[in-house]
């Protein structure tokens, strides 16, 4: 990481200090900034900056790609060899790879026996794949206390799978004070006491499951607290535990205002959030068209707006390969989407695994 202060960290900053639950369309803009950036006082700054330059020099780190599907996802069997799902895993073209059980569902890696456990370990030396961990994300702070409950024992479960199968991490998120979903809008997302709950229900998650290895990838999702990367720099500080990481998804901190800017964006997700960040996410940001209203929605990489050369390379600049999980979009659109990252990767000199 760099320790000169660029002016987008001492923006940042300010930001920070003065409230990073403050949307910037909210700030006030003195009226010669805004003409140096090339718009009137009344314009919502949110077209491209005019000339962007961009640092496309590529690091010396591979990525590794995953994908959540058949044939992609680390299932357990329940009948056949785990040796095979991880040579299929590498035949279909990904050197890594995740699972995912839902909430109520105990995980089946908890109760394999030790012999599977070894057959795994050795399948994914010999393929060169490796597990990065589950994916766990889920309402940390549903309203409902009971079910609260059970979703933090559920969480607990996939880092006690994760831990048990040597892998380094697993991904969660803080969620939202809306009873239907962890990504569902609620007027109270974005409060102080919010805010301090998040913090609060991570540290207990943390202490929970105290003595393991394996760290909390929180994912940003759009419509809470955690939806840029500013929220994640000021929750890393806040819960002060090295095992508070960081799963990068910087279409979950997409909106209209900075729809054209994920240039931007991504540059400071690297700034601010560098090494603490284990596992990248790789889909597209998408408004449909010829609707009145903005419909926003996801879709596979290279078909949105996303700036993939700069996503890519900052990846490459990080200090150890992290897993690219192509998630999202449906199954059949994976091995496009994964064509379009090794194509991306060729053009910028980014190196993946193969």
């Amino acid at each position: 990481m760099k320790n000169n202060i660029t002016r987008r960290k001492a923006l940042i900053s300010s930001t920070v200090i003065s409230g990073f639950l403050m949307p910037v369309s909210c700030q006030s803009f003195g009226e010669e900034e805004v003409l140096q950036d090339g718009h009137q006082p009344f314009l919502s700054p949110w077209s491209p900056p005019v000339g962007q330059e961009r640092n496309l020099t590529p690091g010396t780190t591979p990525l590794r790609i995953a994908a959540r599907g058949p044939g992609t996802d680390l299932q357990y069997p329940d009948e056949g060899s785990i040796t095979e799902i991880v040579r299929e895993i590498k035949d279909s073209g990904y050197s890594s790879t995740t699972a995912r059980y839902g909430v109520g569902n105990r995980n089946p890696w908890l109760n394999a026996p030790e012999a599977d456990i070894r057959e795994l370990k050795v399948a994914l030396q010999q393929y060169d794949v490796t597990f990065f961990g589950f994916r766990a994300a889920n309402n940390l702070i549903h309203p409902d206390s009971e079910e609260r409950k059970v979703i933090h024992r559920w969480l607990i479960e996939q880092c006690e799978a994760s831990e048990r199968l040597g892998a380094p991490t697993v991904t969660t998120a803080i969620g939202s004070k809306s009873p239907e979903s962890a990504t569902t809008i609620h007027p109270d997302n974005w409060t102080n006491e919010t805010w301090r709950e998040g913090i609060k229900v991570i540290k207990e998650i943390l202490t929970a499951t105290a003595g393991m290895k394996v760290v909390l990838g929180i994912e940003a999702l759009n419509l809470t607290a955690v939806n840029n990367p500013r929220a994640h720099a000021q929750l890393i500080e806040e819960v002060s535990d090295p095992r508070c990481k960081v799963t990068l998804d910087p279409v979950n901190m997409i909106h209209t205002g900075n729809y054209y800017k994920s240039t931007e964006l991504i540059e400071e997700c690297f700034e601010l959030l560098g090494e603490n960040i284990v596992v990248a996410d790789a889909k597209d940001s998408y408004i449909l068209p010829r609707r009145m209203s903005c419909y926003l929605t996801e879709v596979a990489p290279g078909l949105g707006v996303v700036d993939y050369e700069t996503y890519l390379v900052g990846l490459s600049r990080l200090a150890y390969p992290r897993p690219l999980l192509i998630e999202g979009i449906s199954a059949e659109d994976c091995p496009k989407a994964k064509q379009y990252l090794e194509d991306t990767a060729a053009k910028v000199g980014v190196k993946i695994y193969g």
